[in-house]
């Protein structure tokens, strides 16, 4: 199947009701997945609710945070979801960033990509052995679990649930390669960072693993704003740059693409407080460079490269500093524009 005909969407709304009914539009549109994302809400709530008022789309958590649950929780959500929507649901977990998971989780954040390795390796097990009754036993760095005693007396509905994570720098990648049946790409990941840093070090993980390219599903992610007022466009997703540029832990990308004095200037407004000027250290070149924005014909050209590079592709429309309404425009636009069906 072509990777256009396996688009991806976050799940976007303000109320229980406009995720099903954005859930319906979806698999009535033939998209493959919509993925849950975790800040103002669980994303495992909300992968519950949407397999519960679909009958075909796929569920995924996009992203949930592996660090702030146990595997054991990871294992036992993952499989009472997939029960649930009957064998339509993948685990997406993410490291996050360290601030967030020490300050507002209180847990230990360590190397992030030997964490989440272990994380992923530990909740894998649980699930495979979770209706054998057999002891499970990992022991790693991060990782020391022992469960005897216990038996799962829910039947899996399949032998395996895929593990999806999200990746943007080498060591996450080389990981993903390692262990992961799927990898999300960011939103600010444009081609010649997927080609350069993404894909050689996915590869070298496959390598150093065993495992072939088709091991793993790879999702690049096309940030899209499809507006005929091409302005309007560019200054949404302006906005959702602007967000990223603030946090230091982007600034390869900018520094690959001849942009980080504009981020250094967006991030220097930022913490003097000055927000309004936030978005005006983003010059429409960069918005360019990092998203998709303008009349649908431009916004296509875009994705089909993106697409040309993974198994699938995922559209998500500007999310930061803009209206709901606005949001929620953009993402109807994905929907009708991008949808296979």
């Amino acid at each position: 199947m072509a990777a256009l005909d396996r688009i991806s969407i976050a799940a976007i709304g303000d109320t229980p009701a406009d995720l099903a009914e954005q859930g319906g539009s979806a698999e009535a549109a033939g998209i493959d997945c919509v993925w849950t994302p975790e800040l103002f809400r669980s994303s495992v709530t909300q992968a519950t609710w949407l397999a519960a008022k679909t009958d075909k789309l796929n569920i995924g958590t996009g992203i949930a945070w592996a660090f702030t649950r146990s595997a054991f929780i990871l294992a036992v959500s993952a499989l009472d979801i997939d029960e649930m929507s009957g064998g339509r649901f993948r685990l997406g977990l993410g490291a996050g960033v360290r601030r967030l998971n020490e300050t507002w989780h209180s847990v230990d954040y360590g190397k992030p990509a030997p964490h989440l390795r272990e994380t992923i390796e530990a909740t894998r097990l649980i699930m495979a052995k979770a209706s054998s009754g057999e002891p499970i036993r990992y022991e790693g760095d991060y990782m020391d679990i022992d469960i005897k005693g216990w038996v799962r007396p829910h039947k899996p509905v399949r032998d395996r649930i895929p593990i999806y994570t999200a990746a943007m720098q080498e060591g996450m990648c080389r990981m993903a390669g390692d262990v992961a049946d799927g990898l999300i790409a960011h939103p600010m990941c444009p081609p010649r960072w997927v080609d350069e840093v993404m894909l050689p070090n996915m590869e070298t993980g496959l390598g150093r693993s065993g495992r072939q390219r088709s091991s793993i599903d790879f999702i690049p992610t096309v940030c899209c704003a499809i507006d005929d007022d091409e302005p309007r466009a560019l200054d949404a997703a302006r906005r959702t740059i602007a967000f990223y540029a603030t946090v230091r832990t982007y600034k390869p990308l900018w520094e690959m693409h001849g942009f980080a004095d504009a981020a250094d200037a967006a991030g220097n407004a930022f913490r003097k407080g000055d927000l309004a000027a936030v978005p005006e250290q983003i010059p429409d070149e960069m918005v360019d460079a990092f998203t998709a924005a303008g009349p649908l014909d431009k916004v296509r050209a875009r994705v089909t490269e993106a697409a040309e590079r993974g198994d699938g592709v995922w559209l998500t429309p500007p999310t930061y500093f803009i209206p709901p309404e606005q949001i929620g425009e953009y993402q109807a636009k994905i929907i009708d524009s991008f949808g296979p069906a």
